[in-house]
């Protein structure tokens, strides 16, 4: 079964990827930011005349290797290239003015694609009868490098989201999706992409919904932005920007931090257009009026840290001096039992903390639900609690017990607006726990977290370099 959409600047052929269900893979949505492109705001993709094949995803963006290996999928993902910015459509075969979501996909602003953690996004689009949209943009320092004597620079992979969005909102209704109905999801960097996206003044009428996995705000300064981009020019050994070669570009990244250590380094910098300003505080005035919010956090986050790199918890007492202080420092580490106390702070200082405070801050202009996702994690795992990204499979897949009850909340907040327990509101803070024995709503159930990082602010940097200035 096949099926050719007009998009509008040219046809594409799609193909089957599921029982009653289409896919449209590699479908550009800007033009491809190469040579004097290259840290610039994207530009419309140029039409093009034939018809597309929409069997084969379009490049990643530019990236090192993947800090995981990724499972193997049911088609092929082509090399990286600085050319990447294309996304994907899944819909059902009878999809008329159907509910959109967006899927953004995470990996620290610096590796990921599209299909990463959801494939085509069929077995959603099945089960919940939604036209799911996926899609690359650009990472690390070809996404996030801010440039000196140019306006609105150092949130390019931002302004690619905001694109494809706009692409969305123009096209959807050819392949079945309703321009009306659109929610936005997404997962670590995905989530915090969500914050920057519905906080910024150009994505206004192209969200309606919103939903964040470990998400909160991750944003830098305009003196962190200098300062990592002083460091990328050393490294890179030239000026000329534009002409350097890409692999030239990702050594220069990779020198200044590789592996699990880059995973905060890269992120959008307060541009001035697409973030005005810290994401949050925009939302608490009222930026993302309106747009109903599902904000949830994985109850041991920073345990995907540990198995990777044994020891990164133990920086624990280095960012919190950095961020309050000796005197901070000490009274954040004498409230948690020294075995697990790193993790602990990491979980809470990277991904709890700036999602209740993202809850906070929309709670007074929209529906809020809150949620934690315990586990239990596949038996592969041993009884692990639940980590950082380990809820993403079960909402797009589904399955038995709380993997099923997930797969039915997401499904239902993309169809309905609402995932079907309490609202978040202040001071109640009701918030779903997804655990092994079912879920079970229960108030406030992080109180002694929360009262503890009450009043503390601090600017999100990175977690290994500390003391960099970025």
């Amino acid at each position: 079964m096949t099926r050719i959409i007009d998009t509008g600047g040219g046809k594409i052929r799609g193909v089957e990827s599921g029982d009653g269900v289409l896919s449209w893979r590699g479908i550009p949505y800007a033009a491809p930011p190469v040579g004097d492109l290259r840290w610039r705001l994207p530009r419309p993709a140029e039409p093009w005349t034939g018809v597309r094949d929409g069997s084969r995803p379009g490049n990643p963006a530019m990236q090192p290797p993947p800090l995981m290996p990724a499972e193997p999928g049911p088609f092929e993902i082509p090399p990286c290239a600085e050319d990447c910015l294309y996304l994907n459509v899944t819909a059902p075969a009878d999809a008329e003015r159907a509910p959109v979501l967006v899927w953004l996909h995470g990996g620290g602003y610096h590796v990921g694609n599209g299909h990463d953690m959801v494939g085509d996004g069929a077995g959603f689009a099945r089960d919940h009868g939604v036209v799911v949209v996926s899609l690359n943009y650009r990472l690390g320092a070809l996404g996030h490098l801010s440039l000196p004597d140019e306006e609105h620079t150092g949130a390019y992979g931002t302004h690619d989201q905001i694109a494809a969005l706009r692409w969305i909102h123009d096209t959807i209704e050819a392949f079945g999706g309703d321009p009306g109905r659109v929610t936005v999801y997404g997962v670590s960097a995905g989530a915090k992409s969500i914050s920057n996206l519905i906080a910024s003044p150009l994505t206004r009428g192209l969200i309606h919904a919103a939903a964040t996995s470990s998400g909160g705000d991750h944003v830098a300064t305009p003196a962190q932005s200098r300062a990592l981009a002083a460091r990328f020019r050393k490294e890179l050994g030239t000026d000329a920007l534009r002409d350097a070669p890409a692999e030239d570009v990702l050594d220069a990244q990779n020198a200044i931090a590789r592996g699990i250590e880059a995973t905060w380094v890269w992120r959008p910098a307060v541009d001035g257009l697409a973030i005005p300003r810290r994401p949050t505080d925009a939302i608490a005035d009222g930026a993302a009026a309106g747009i109903p919010l599902l904000a949830q956090h994985c109850v041991s986050e920073c345990l995907l840290y540990e198995m990777i790199q044994p020891g990164s918890a133990a920086r624990a007492a280095h960012v919190l001096e950095d961020a309050f202080g000796p005197t901070g420092r000490d009274a954040i580490l004498a409230a948690h039992a020294p075995g697990d106390r790193g993790a602990e702070i990491m979980t809470a200082e990277r991904y709890a903390v700036p999602t209740d405070r993202l809850a906070d801050a929309q709670s007074a202009h929209a529906p809020v639900w809150r949620s934690r996702y315990d586990g239990p994690l596949p038996p592969a795992y041993g009884g692990l609690p639940a980590f950082h990204g380990s809820d993403a499979p079960a909402i797009w897949t589904g399955g038995d017990g709380v993997a099923g009850e997930l797969h039915a909340a997401w499904g239902q907040f993309a169809t309905t607006g609402t995932p079907g327990w309490t609202p978040y509101t202040l001071p109640d803070r009701a918030t779903m726990l997804f655990t092994a024995d079912g879920p079970r709503l229960e108030h406030d159930p992080d109180a002694a977290r929360r009262t503890l990082w009450e009043g503390r602010e601090w600017q999100s940097g990175t977690w290994y370099a500390v003391g960099e200035g970025f």
